[in-house]
């Protein structure tokens, strides 16, 4: 399989790193305030990096979809190496806006993509509502109710990254009398602003605090039929898309900012530099960094090539040893460094709370039980984790 990148690539890696290299800089700041990176979000959206997932028609880029895909992880792989935070918080503006690409009907595209290519707005994909209030597994329960030739929409998101700054929130919820997300899920396109809907600033966390991942209350919300996005189940039957690789690769972007970390100290402490130890620390770092980039530009290329089952197979394997890679190292990472490393004005100190904290995001015993089972014959595809595949066509939302 080839590796190799193209020109395009290349230059869209260099545009995100002269982009992003200002952004360590500001990091601890934003940190310890919690807050939105306004200032990172200013220069990425005059690079033109907020509408990667924007059609090229209407001047975007195209990726996460019909131009496809490695560049996108590519961009999201850099800017992580800089800041997780603002390449999570610009991971999920650009998904939620390629949710609407994707799912959109025509004149929805029309109204929707130029605010983002000419205005900059920004998009809050807003698909969780884990509670920290709530015990036991999430429950799933905003519903779109009919109202006349309209809708109402009631429910919770938990963990809205993006919210507090976003134009638009894409809130996934069931149609009312569905119970899967499978047959009965739409994406409602909300505006900031609109009555019944209400933030609630509770992002007191270890890590990733600048992604000011906010609840959102939504209390009988009106929505215009126009602003139903995609029939009931389109999500998971017609659309294979998945965000795996996407936090795979924002994994993979923290462990290389901590061998980045690790290899400068070592260059400026020669005596800790002879030691075999460390040595071998980092050179098995760059090993395991290694592989889990080669499966992670393995499974994109896969996504490419319209193998969609395949590829979220190998999305997973890359998530899988991108997590492994940076939480071991940034453990090891404190042992060679030594005690300064605690301080919070430590870069080190962040990587290790974001590492953890966004590593969280899927439960590893869960990814790699659905690997097992497919490997032992049981039913998989790309979109397993929302449901089953019924192979039936559903009726766009009236």
């Amino acid at each position: 399989m080839d590796f190799d990148l193209t020109k395009e690539q290349r230059d869209l890696i260099g545009l995100t790193r002269e982009v992003s290299k200002s952004f360590a800089g500001r990091s601890l700041a934003y940190d310890k305030a919690s807050a939105f990176p306004e200032e990172n979000f200013k220069e990425l959206k005059a690079a033109g990096l907020h509408k990667l997932t924007v059609p090229k028609r209407y001047g975007g880029l195209g990726l996460w979809g019909e131009e496809g895909y490695l560049s996108y992880y590519l961009v999201l792989i850099e800017m992580a190496r800089h800041c997780s935070s603002t390449a999570q918080l610009l991971q999920v503006h650009n998904h939620g806006v390629g949710i609407v690409a994707g799912n959109g009907n025509q004149d929805q595209l029309d109204r929707y993509m130029p605010g983002i290519v000419e205005e900059g707005h920004l998009y809050a994909s807003c698909g969780s509502e884990a509670s920290v209030r709530v015990s036991g597994p999430e429950k799933f329960d905003s519903i779109l109710r009919p109202s006349g030739s309209n809708f109402v929409l009631s429910g919770f998101k938990g963990f809205a990254s993006v919210a507090p700054a976003a134009d638009y929130y894409v809130i996934w919820t069931l149609v009312e009398g569905a119970t899967r997300m499978d047959e009965g899920m739409v994406f409602a396109v909300v505006p900031k602003g609109r009555d019944g809907v209400k933030l609630e600033d509770n992002w007191d966390v270890l890590g990733m605090r600048p992604t000011v991942s906010w609840n959102i209350h939504l209390k009988d919300v009106a929505v215009d039929a126009s602003e139903v996005v995609g029939g009931p189940g389109d999500w998971v039957q017609k659309d294979p898309r998945t965000f795996t690789l996407g936090f795979a690769s924002n994994h993979l972007g923290q462990a290389k900012a901590v061998f980045d970390f690790v290899a400068e100290y070592l260059n400026r402490r020669p005596d800790l530099k002879a030691g075999q130890v460390a040595l071998n620390d980092l050179g098995e770092a760059e090993v395991r960094i290694s592989a889990a980039e080669a499966v992670l530009m393995r499974a994109a290329r896969s996504w490419e090539a319209g193998n969609y089952d395949q590829a979220e197979r190998l999305s997973m394997h890359a998530l899988f040893l991108a997590k492994q890679a940076g939480m071991d190292f940034v453990v090891k990472a404190f042992d060679i460094c030594g005690a300064r490393a605690t301080f919070n004005d430590s870069l080190l100190n962040l990587y290790l709370r974001d590492l953890r904290t966004f590593t969280l995001h899927f439960r590893e015993d869960r990814l790699l039980q659905m690997l097992a089972s497919a490997s032992l014959g049981e039913e998989f595809h790309s979109k397993a984790r929302y449901g089953r595949r019924l192979n039936v066509s559903s009726e766009a939302a009236e």
